[in-house]
């Protein structure tokens, strides 16, 4: 019997063995709890209470009355309400918004003069276009029985005649919304309104001030001092003001007759209370500035706006560019001298008017100045303020009388920055696959094995999600029977990564061509990819890497961007001087612009001429190439296919934004482009260019002619 005994015991340990475990982590739970238990509800009183007890000896008190007695410290004390039966009952007045009651307002209210035939049409687009940007627009009309468009508040008044339609606005103005609103902007349904700017000005002006401010115009027949604010630019009241004004309204409604609305409100605000209209506010600048540490010294001009740049080095001195009427000295390409014309002729002549209407405004009707000339001009930006001007003009100044003489007058002006706004941009990620296309003519076979190893060692060993497609130009007799194979090298190279690098592929496509140019080739590997693909078309002497191929992937956004970097290139090692060996004594100061880290012992400089190398989509180099073929047609539309880049093609035949940038991952050594005759004349001269800027720094161009004449000379 023991056999089988045993034998059942085994069995049933057997099945319980997995669930060992969770008995003993039970057991040992529930005993502990009891343990806790007891130690927690003991048959005595409370432990902590005992010993207090025991330490205090016969004094201590029950526990219980000891607790009771330390909770009636926590007792509310209720106040009974008391009314004196002297004084009188006073009732207590709750105002309809909380915020009326806390004191707190609302800035800014847009009043809008309408009418019964155009509340439908010019009241909708005054509704759609700065309604978002107030909290509050309210319409007024003279005609009741108006039917109201959706989504807009109309207060009808039943008369049409200016005074009554006027008087009535601000009477519902002050009864409905004097108490919640610090400003009042009126306008008529016809004014165009900068909301975001005017919105602004409200929200940094004071309110304790009696202010009446717009486009201030003279009453016909009426002193210097007597102006209203025209009604088409709309005027700003503020609150003080309206309730000074409130009393008034009534009898102006009756002793002035005006045809205009805003000429009336004009004369009550002069008959009543003697304020005038004002086009500019900013004399409370003026009076804060002597509490400031500067004093008066520290006022800056134009008032209400930043100071200029000042510079801490002589490398942060902003230079000035000088121009006249014709001509400026300061050109993008670096000459000396080049016509003034498009927008910056536009710029100079918008500068050179406001100049002589400013002098009008200031010295009339005593003086009358009319331009001559041009004499000088000096510009520069400011990034902390705008575009400053400093002009020289040779005026005719006219009298009351008809004396003319001739003044030559210095003045300066200053086209403030606008209001910075940030540009809402896609979303894009870092994950996308770049695909570099990499053209190649039998002239750069032997540079390719090089670009291979960087591709390697920047794209292949970090794993980076990048393919590269090698574009194989052959010329018409290269390649053929009989004829060696110009790009066996390079073959060989890409074939013997594969071999290093498993799973890599580098596809390569042969095309043949007489005069092959950037686009054409660009259509060729177009054909071969996906409209979603992201390409990084770059030239033999780039060197991608990481941070190069995530800029790339940034900045390139679908339907949206295309990026066109600026490569960082090396200076000429014939003329700029090398560095000595280690240990050969100091290092010579490097040229501004050496990147060391990168072997630019030379120093070198960024080339702005060049626009090979760009990062776009497919689908808008399609997008784009499809409106130039609209565009241009037969013979033009060969020739242009010749002359241009790819650069150009989204520049003149698309509708994306171009980004140039520095790109400082883009280091290439020194080089001479080949520029073909068949390029644009301005594509050309770029590449010409490019070249001549490309063999040195000027210091070392210097040193170079200084040898050489010092050779010629011995």
């Amino acid at each position: 019997m023991a056999g089988p005994t045993a034998m059942r015991l085994s069995s049933v340990l057997a099945l319980l063995r997995p669930a060992l475990p969770l008995i003993l982590g039970l057991s040992l739970g529930c005993s502990l709890s009891l343990l806790r238990v007891s130690w927690i509800q003991g048959e005595g009183d409370d432990p902590c209470v005992e010993a207090v007890g025991e330490a205090g000896g016969p004094q201590s008190l029950d526990s219980r009355t000891q607790l009771d007695q330390s909770d009636e410290d926590f007792k509310p004390r209720i106040v009974p309400y008391y009314r004196d039966p002297n004084k009188p009952y006073k009732k207590v007045l709750r105002t309809r918004y909380i915020q009326t009651e806390l004191g707190s307002r609302e800035r800014l209210l847009v009043a809008v003069l309408t009418s019964r035939a155009t509340l439908s049409t010019l009241a909708v687009a005054v509704n759609r276009t700065v309604a978002h940007h107030f909290p509050r627009l309210l319409y007024f009309t003279g005609q009741r029985g108006a039917r109201t468009p959706a989504g807009m508040q109309v207060v009808s008044h039943g008369d049409e005649r200016p005074a009554w339609l006027m008087s009535e606005t601000l009477r519902h103005l002050h009864t409905h919304f004097g108490a919640d609103y610090d400003w009042f902007f009126i306008m008529q349904d016809d004014t165009y309104v900068q909301a975001p700017r005017l919105a602004a000005l409200a929200s940094h002006l004071s309110i304790n001030q009696d202010l009446y401010l717009g486009r201030a115009e003279e009453f016909i027949g009426a002193g210097e001092q007597a102006r209203y604010c025209h009604g088409g630019f709309g005027y700003l009241l503020s609150r003080s003001l309206l309730l000074r004004l409130r009393p008034h309204l009534d009898g102006c409604r009756g002793d002035i007759l005006s045809a205009r609305p805003d000429e009336w409100l004009g004369r009550c605000l002069i008959d009543s209370l003697g304020i005038g209209c004002v086009s500019q506010h900013q004399a409370q600048i003026r009076n804060l500035t002597a509490l400031t540490p500067e004093g008066e010294a520290g006022l800056s001009w134009p008032l209400g706006l930043p100071a200029p740049f000042t510079p801490h080095s002589r490398f942060e001195v902003l230079g000035w560019d000088y121009f006249t009427e014709q001509h400026t000295f300061s050109c993008v390409d670096g000459a000396p001298k080049c016509p003034l014309q498009g927008a910056s002729r536009a710029d100079v002549g918008d500068a050179v008017e406001t100049a002589l209407e400013q002098l009008n405004r200031r010295y009339q009707p005593r003086l009358r100045f009319q331009k001559q000339r041009l004499l000088n001009g000096y510009r520069r930006f400011d990034p902390a303020r705008g575009m400053e001007y400093t002009l020289d003009l040779l005026l005719e100044a006219v009298t009351q009388r008809g004396h003319r003489r001739a003044l030559a007058r210095r003045v300066s002006l200053l086209r403030p920055l606008s209001r910075v706004e940030i540009l809402p941009m896609p979303y894009v990620t870092e994950a996308t696959r770049v695909q570099l296309v990499l053209p190649l003519q039998a002239a750069e076979a032997a540079a390719a094995p090089a670009f291979l190893e960087a591709f390697a060692a920047g794209v292949l060993e970090p794993r980076e999600h990048a393919l590269l497609t090698l574009l194989l130009v052959y010329g018409p007799r290269e390649g053929g029977r009989g004829a060696p194979d110009p790009f066996v090298g390079v073959k060989a190279a890409a074939a013997e990564l594969e071999r290093r690098y498993p799973g890599t592929r580098l596809a390569w496509l042969a095309v043949r061509a007489e005069a092959p140019s950037q686009v054409r080739l660009m259509d060729v590997v177009s054909k071969k990819h996906p409209v979603d693909t992201l390409f990084f078309l770059a030239t033999v002497w780039t060197r991608p890497g990481p941070e190069v191929l995530n800029r790339c992937r940034m900045n390139a956004i679908s339907g949206w961007q295309a990026f066109f970097p600026v490569h960082f290139q090396e200076f000429n090692p014939a003329l700029a001087p090398q560095r000595p060996p280690p240990g050969a004594g100091p290092d010579p100061p490097s040229p501004p612009g050496a990147d060391l880290a990168r072997g630019a012992a030379g120093g070198g400089r960024f080339d702005r001429q060049a626009s090979a190398e760009g990062c776009f989509y497919n689908a808008d180099y399609l997008a784009a190439r499809a409106r130039l073929a609209a565009d241009l047609a037969g013979q033009e539309e060969e020739e242009a296919l010749e002359g241009l880049e790819v650069m150009d093609v989204f520049l003149r035949f698309s509708g994306l934004h171009l980004f140039r940038a520095v790109e400082p991952g883009l280091v290439q050594k020194f080089s001479l482009r080949d520029c073909s005759p068949r390029l644009s004349e301005e594509l050309y001269h770029r590449c010409r260019l490019s070249n001549l800027e490309g063999l040195g720094g000027r210091a070392q161009l210097a040193m170079a002619l200084f040898e050489q004449e010092q050779a010629n000379s011995t």
